[in-house]
């Protein structure tokens, strides 16, 4: 999933670079973005299913909702602004969702984070047993 997020925020900053370099290859962009987002919509209910607790699996499904509404958001922007790629307003809008996406890849991440205490105290307590039974 952290791979999957990761992506999403390459793409995005892409969809950025590209409403002012060259609008036709949006379309494509927003196609990938889609991609991503449903790949990383179905590694969450595993992950929901499988956190440390109920609370924290429900973090996970949210955050990944709230991702999933901004980047339809970021879609539709840049179908708009591929439609008219000289107007300057829908080229700020396109950027004011695009850092909205941005910030929620964060959010889906540090929900992740907080998902994974657990994991990583059993391997550390896992790592630590083995150094002592090398010992």
């Amino acid at each position: 999933m952290v791979k999957t997020a990761k992506a999403i925020a390459v793409t995005v900053q892409e969809m950025v670079t590209k409403s002012t370099t060259n609008p036709d290859e949006l379309g494509t962009l927003a196609n990938q973005l889609t991609n991503d987002y449903g790949q990383l919509a179905q590694q969450a209910k595993p992950a929901a299913l499988t956190a440390e607790n109920e609370e924290i699996g429900s973090h996970i499904k949210r955050r990944v909702q709230e991702l999933g509404h901004g980047c339809a958001a970021l879609v539709t922007k840049a179908g708009a602004l591929q439609c008219s790629p000289s107007d300057a307003y829908t080229k700020k809008e396109l950027i004011e969702s695009a850092r909205k996406v941005s910030e929620k890849v964060s959010h889906v991440l540090a929900a992740l984070q907080a998902g994974n205490r657990g994991t990583q105290a059993c391997i550390t307590a896992a790592s630590a047993v083995s150094g002592i039974i090398a010992d």
